[in-house]
């Protein structure tokens, strides 16, 4: 049991950090383009948290607490603000 657990919450590290890594490659692909219409980033971040809000679901359904999920969206947006601004603004 405590080698599925274990195994689980790396499985949820990897996600988190290839969440970020893609949320990251969006802001890339805007600030190179130099799209800052309107449009652009309404798309582009909507579909992102869609996608989000989706593996979150998913993490429900295989049985992480609500406590755990939380603390995982507060590391996981403030890993993007800090490296969104760190790396590209």
């Amino acid at each position: 049991m405590f080698k599925e657990n274990k195994s689980l919450y790396l499985y949820m590290f990897f996600g988190t950090v290839g969440i970020v890594l893609v949320g990251l490659g969006a802001l890339r692909y805007q600030v190179i383009v130099s799209d800052f219409d309107f449009e652009g980033y309404i798309f582009t971040y909507l579909g992102f948290t869609l996608t989000i809000s989706y593996i979150y679901y998913l993490e429900k359904k295989a049985g992480i607490s609500n406590k755990i999920t939380r603390i995982k969206l507060a590391i996981t947006f403030a890993l993007f603000v800090i490296s969104s601004y760190f790396l590209y603004l």
